[in-house]
C-alpha cells in the first residue's frame, strides 16, 4: 500500500483558498443583511422570514466550509485514509448551496412575474429551478452514500446536471429581468430618479447573473477535467454568498426613508402613468407588501423595482408614448 500523500493542493488547498474568498463575501453579505433588517422593518414578515431563512442556510453552509478545511488540515492532517474520502461537510455544502440557490432564484423569478405577469415563462423558470434543486440534492445524497474520491464518477451525471441547470437558470433569469428593465427604462428617460434606479438594477442584475454563472461554469470545467479533486468544491464555496448578496442588494436598493414612490395630487390621490398603447405603470409599493406603520398611517416601504407592470401589452420602443396622469381609483380613463 502506498504511503505517499495525495496532491494536497487539490484536496485541501483549493477548499482553503475557497474559504478565504468566501469569508470576504460573507462579510459583505452580513453587512447587507444588517442594513436590510435595520432599514426595512416595515417589510412584510413573510418577506423578512424568507430573507432570514436564506441567510441562515448560507451561514450554516459557510460554517460547514470552515469545518471541512479544518478537518482535512488539522484534525486529520497526514491521515492517508481520511484524505481519500470526502468528509461530511462536502455534502452539507452541496445541499445547502443548492437550497440557497433555489430560494434566491425563486425570489428573482417572483420579481419577474410581478413585473410582467408572464405565467408561461415563469412556469418554465420554475421547472428549471426545481430541476436544479433536485440535481443538487441528489448529488449531495450520492456523496453521502459514496464518499470516496475514487467513487466520484457516480456523481458525474447528477453533478453535471445540477450545475448546468443552475447555470442556465441564472443566465435566463438575469437576461429576462434585464430585458424588461430596459423596456421600462426607455419609457422613463425624462424621469431622472426612476431612470437612475433602473440603471442600478440593470447593472446589478447583469453582474450577479454573470458572476454566479461564471462560478458554476468554472466549477463544472474543473469537475469534468478531474473528478477526484476538491477544486470544484473550492470554487463553489463562494456561490452561496453571491446568491444571498444578490437578493439582499435587490432589496436594499430601495429608498429606506419610508417615503412612498407614488406621485400624488393635491388631494393625496395616488397617480398612475398610463400610456396610449394600453400599458400602465404604477409607482406602487405592493411589490413587497409592507406592514402598517403605526407612526405614519398608510406609509409603506418602496418597491425595489419601483415599477409594476399592470398590462401584458408590448412596449413599443420606436415611438415615445403619450402620457397622462390619472388617479388610480378612477374607474373610467379617457385614452389620449
Amino acid at each position: 500500500m502506498s504511503t505517499a500523500l495525495p496532491r494536497l493542493d487539490a484536496i485541501t488547498g483549493a477548499p482553503l483558498i475557497g474559504t478565504w474568498a468566501s469569508s470576504l463575501l460573507y462579510m459583505a453579505e452580513l453587512h447587507q443583511a444588517v442594513y436590510y433588517f435595520s432599514n426595512f422593518k416595515q417589510d412584510n414578515w413573510k418577506l423578512k422570514s424568507y430573507v432570514a431563512v436564506a441567510f441562515a442556510i448560507d451561514t450554516i453552509s459557510a460554517i460547514g466550509d470552515y469545518a471541512c478545511v479544518y478537518l482535512y488540515t488539522i484534525t486529520h492532517a497526514g491521515d492517508l485514509v481520511y484524505l481519500t474520502k470526502q468528509n461530511w461537510a462536502v455534502p452539507l455544502y452541496v445541499i445547502s448551496t443548492t437550497c440557497v440557490a433555489f430560494l434566491v432564484q425563486s425570489f428573482l423569478a417572483f420579481l419577474y412575474w410581478r413585473f410582467t405577469t408572464n405565467k408561461i415563462f415563469v412556469c418554465f423558470l420554475s421547472i428549471l429551478i426545481l430541476a436544479a434543486l433536485g440535481g443538487g440534492i441528489t448529488s449531495g445524497i450520492t456523496v453521502v452514500l459514496f464518499p470516496a474520491f475514487k467513487d466520484r464518477n457516480k456523481t458525474r451525471i447528477f453533478g453535471t446536471f445540477w450545475i448546468v441547470t443552475q447555470l442556465s437558470a441564472d443566465l435566463i433569469i438575469a437576461g429576462a429581468l434585464v430585458l424588461e428593465l430596459m423596456k421600462a427604462k426607455s419609457l422613463f428617460k425624462a424621469q431622472r430618479r426612476v431612470n437612475n434606479m433602473l440603471n442600478r438594477l440593470v447593472l446589478h442584475t447583469i453582474r450577479t447573473g454573470t458572476v454566479t454563472a461564471v462560478i458554476a461554469l468554472l466549477a463544472l470545467i474543473a469537475f469534468l477535467i478531474d473528478i477526484e479533486t476538491n477544486i470544484p468544491v473550492g470554487i463553489l464555496y463562494t456561490s452561496g454568498r453571491v446568491y444571498v448578496l444578490s437578493m439582499l442588494i435587490n432589496l436594499n436598493i430601495r429608498d429606506s426613508s419610508g417615503r412612498s414612490q407614488n406621485w400624488t395630487t393635491s388631494s393625496d390621490q395616488r397617480e398612475t402613468v398610463r400610456f396610449a398603447n394600453g400599458t400602465t405603470y404604477n409607482f406602487t409599493t405592493d411589490f413587497y407588501p409592507s406592514e402598517p406603520d403605526s407612526t405614519n398611517s398608510g406609509s409603506v416601504k418602496s418597491s425595489p423595482f419601483l415599477l409594476t407592470s399592470q398590462s401584458s401589452a408590448n412596449i413599443s420602443g420606436t415611438q415615445p408614448p403619450e402620457i397622462e396622469m390619472v388617479p388610480t381609483d378612477t374607474k373610467q380613463v379617457t385614452e389620449v
